[in-house]
């Protein structure tokens, strides 16, 4: 039976996660995407290695995030978002010994929290796959969260909770996890969408040449009616 894992975030109110790859305008996500959900619950599992990058032969370079990623049979996120903004950062550079220096302008996109409300992130982990993690490692890692996304997307962890579900399927459910659109017939609610990378197809690492889905997350709860594989965590539908 799948075990999942919920772990109840709260933002310090900037999330910073960049489109990759990227030009020097720096785009940002407005809600988390899945791979960054990814690397969250990788960097405190994994962290022991001290290895984060490694390069394997013909499949070029990948982070170590991806043998979590082979793990998970879903992830989503509940998140409201917030406002996006793109300030202009100017950074001063000087050089000692050398009579150089410069300002440079720095554009970048970052969300700021519009709502004092956590954000929850779910792993639904295949169990027969997790045969080199106890649940205990698993939740350890989760209480070690410290980001999502890029070093200014400071998070701290308040709750973490892990059960066993049954994956069932449906054709109308409630939620307020983010969800693909790919077998959505119709949908009730507000809501924003990303083009995220597939995470289930593509390698964490290198996104240059990967495809991309279209998930949407509520800013409400959402009514969706559709073919669905949904399960419950801790009480609330999370679609698979």
């Amino acid at each position: 039976m799948p075990l999942s894992l919920m772990a109840t975030l709260r933002s310090h109110g900037v999330i910073a996660l960049r489109v990759s790859p990227q030009s020097k305008m720096r785009i940002s996500f407005k809600h988390p995407p899945p791979t960054s959900i990814i690397g969250a619950l990788a960097y405190p599992l994994f962290r022991d290695s001290r290895i984060e990058i490694v390069a394997s032969g013909d499949d070029g370079v990948k982070s170590t995030a991806d043998e979590l990623r082979r793990m998970l049979i879903s992830v989503a996120v509940s998140s409201r978002g917030g406002l996006m903004y793109g300030p202009l950062f100017k950074i001063n550079r000087l050089y000692h010994g050398v009579a150089e220096s410069a300002v440079t302008s720095l554009p970048i996109t970052v969300t700021y929290s519009e709502y004092d409300s956590p954000i929850k992130v779910v792993y639904v982990f295949d169990d027969e796959k997790l045969t080199n993690y106890t649940v205990a490692e698993l939740e350890r890692a989760a209480w070690g969260i410290t980001r999502l996304g890029s070093r200014e997307s400071i998070v701290n962890v308040e709750d973490v909770k892990t059960s066993r579900v049954e994956i069932s399927e449906m054709e109308t459910v409630k939620t307020s996890f983010s969800y693909s659109l790919e077998r959505v017939e119709n949908v009730k609610g507000r809501h924003d969408v990303e083009m995220v990378v597939d995470w289930r197809i593509s390698e964490i690492g290198d996104y240059s040449r990967v495809g991309r889905i279209r998930v949407a997350y509520p800013l409400e709860d959402n009514i969706v009616e559709g073919k669905l594989k949904v399960a419950f965590v801790d009480g609330e539908a999370v679609i698979i």
